[in-house]
């Protein structure tokens, strides 16, 4: 026979007798919709701020934002949140509608950094909230000094376990007021984005952390990207629709001195994407690959044994990337190949000037072009 186990718990449709579900058993259930950063179910989930609305200015989303309406006195948006507690899994809290907080009066001396945040208190933890609400907005305040300090600070999850205040229970930061000894607020938000399973997530102002599965994605603000989180552990840039290289040209004309001259091409024609341009003449590659790379420009003088050769920063022979065909007389020089590149390779155009005087080329026709070689699916 074989040996068999009992599992930890199941959530019951209840058609009556003695069935029956816990609170814990329904964040049990809440705890398959939140990403958890723990192998032990209830055990780990993100926590923070669940972002589902943009602001007026459409500036940032509005869940729990927290503003400074005059003086001490502050405003929190509706919005919903979710914290984890330890073996407990994920509380849920809510704000249906705009709620007012204040600061403590502003300090004599040194300016003091006061938090806001939603907290939670379950009584069978053996949590006392003050006015037995189980879901409160709180200002926790702060010690004035020269450089001050919060005065509570995360755990890996992003939520607040110790509190300087008595009742116990967890909570999530919303913002960090600091007060001067004027009144005056300077706020800075702190909220971080939960994550749901399946669906991208939006980090808001709080987030730092590189927390997420493989395969994962999500929308990063501050540089307007989505990224998703490969094998290795690493956020990289989603570009929809967008190949990797650019396409770039010369503005001036440039003197093309016997020997090899580094050729400029400062003006874009095709932004360069997923490879950096130091905006005068070299590129470093961001992802290893297959490149497909042209140069080209149009000497003024018939000087014989004349060429384009891609080359790193560093003109040597022993250094060519690609090597191209001489050229005599008037007319277009250039070249072009496919080169596999590694991450972090510079590569520059060179002229080589094969005759003894110096000549020129027009910025009609000098051009560069690099685009990566799609891998087949």
């Amino acid at each position: 026979m074989p040996t068999n186990a009992a599992a930890t718990g199941f959530w019951s449709a209840m058609p009556g007798g003695s069935r029956s579900n816990n609170a814990r058993q329904g964040r049990a259930l809440l705890q398959a919709v939140y990403q958890n950063n723990d192998a032990t179910p209830m055990n780990g989930t993100r926590s923070g701020v669940v972002p589902t609305t943009w602001d007026a200015a459409n500036l940032r989303f509005s869940d729990l934002l927290v503003t400074v309406t005059s003086g001490l006195n502050m405003s929190v948006a509706p919005g919903t949140a979710a914290a984890h507690r330890s073996g407990q899994g994920p509380y849920e809290g809510w704000l249906t509608a705009a709620a007012a907080i204040a600061c403590d009066p502003a300090p004599a001396t040194n300016p003091r950094n006061d938090i806001v945040v939603m907290r939670w208190y379950d009584s069978t933890q053996g949590d006392i909230s003050p006015d037995g609400n189980p879901c409160r907005i709180e200002v926790i305040t702060g010690t004035p000094g020269a450089v001050p300090v919060d005065p509570i600070t995360v755990n890996s999850l992003g939520v607040y376990t110790s509190f300087p205040t008595t009742g116990g229970g967890i909570g999530i930061p919303l913002a960090r007021a600091q007060v001067s000894t004027g009144g005056v607020i300077t706020l800075t938000r702190l909220r971080r984005s939960v994550g749901i399973i399946g669906a991208t997530r939006a980090l808001m102002e709080g987030d730092s952390d590189t927390a997420g599965n493989v395969g994962d994605t999500r929308y990063n603000p501050a540089t307007d990207v989505f990224e998703v989180r490969d094998s290795a552990g690493n956020w990289r840039k989603i570009r929809p629709g967008a190949d990797v290289g650019g396409e770039w040209r010369a503005n001036a004309t440039k003197t093309l001195s016997p020997g090899a001259v580094r050729l400029d091409f400062p003006t874009n024609v095709v932004p360069g994407n997923g490879i950096t341009f130091d905006g005068t003449n070299t590129w470093t590659i961001q992802t290893a690959g297959v490149y497909s790379i042209y140069a080209q420009c149009r000497k003024n003088a018939a000087a014989a044994s004349d060429a384009v050769h891609i080359v790193g920063p560093t003109y040597s022979d022993a250094g060519m990337i690609i090597p191209g065909t001489s050229t005599t007389g008037y007319g277009d020089v250039h070249v072009s190949g496919s080169v596999w590149l590694n991450a972090g390779d510079q590569i520059c155009a060179w002229y080589y000037n094969g005759g003894s005087s110096s000549t020129s080329y027009t910025t009609r026709f000098a051009k560069f072009k690099i685009w990566k070689q799609q891998a087949a699916a």
